[in-house]
């Protein structure tokens, strides 16, 4: 009986062994795959800083082409602003000259 019981503490020594192995094994590949995924995340990271630099780049572009289309814009309202002006003048010239050379034409007539 006691050989049979030791037999069964050898066989069960053995079988936490294995499964100590097994266990260890196990615990290695699960760390293997998280190192991997440490790895994927660091690499998408230094991707994502890259994007952010090329957004960053992009958005001062575009506020410097905002700031010329306000200087462009603000260019074209003066320059319509000096437009009406000149034509507001011309029209008003026109007008005086027109009236003194009816009142030229009526002494003329006279």
């Amino acid at each position: 009986m006691e050989e049979k019981i030791m037999n069964l503490l050898t066989e069960l020594n053995q079988d936490m062994k294995g499964l100590k192995k097994e266990f260890i094994s196990f615990k290695k590949d699960v760390n293997d795959r998280f190192n991997s995924v440490d790895r994927r995340l660091d690499g998408l990271d230094l991707r994502l800083d890259g994007v952010d630099r090329r957004l960053d780049s992009v958005d001062r572009h575009l506020e410097k082409m905002d700031a010329k289309l306000d200087g462009i814009g603000y260019q074209f309202e003066q320059t319509n602003s000096l437009r009406s002006e000149d034509v507001d003048f011309v029209t008003a010239k026109l007008n005086k000259l027109e009236k003194e050379v009816f009142i030229l034409n009526s002494k003329n007539k006279v």
